[in-house]
């Protein structure tokens, strides 16, 4: 009697271990792929905050730029209203003679 309830707790022992095993390993390759996912994730941080921080820079570097070219815009329009002034009196001069 004895060595029947052994022989079917061996039995129920073999199969639970060979249900046990595989969800085991699939258990491994999760946290395997987990790992993946969470440096993929980790490294998709790194350069979503590398982007911010060269949108920053652009939008500060653009803002410098366009004050610049707005400065140089003002000059420029500046001597073309002086070369149009001189050229009037030019004109002006031309035809008083």
């Amino acid at each position: 009697m004895v060595s029947l309830v052994d022989g079917v707790l061996l039995a129920a022992l073999v199969g639970t271990t060979a249900c046990v095993l595989p969800l085991y390993l699939k258990l491994k390759r999760l946290d395997r792929a987990q790992a993946e996912y969470g440096r993929a994730v980790a490294a998709s941080g790194h350069a979503l905050a590398s982007a911010g921080e060269a949108v920053r820079s652009f939008t500060g570097e653009g803002r410098e730029v366009l004050e610049a070219l707005s400065a140089k815009i003002e000059e420029a329009k500046a001597t073309l209203d002086a070369l149009e002034a001189g050229r009037r009196a030019a004109v002006r001069a031309e035809s008083g003679r």
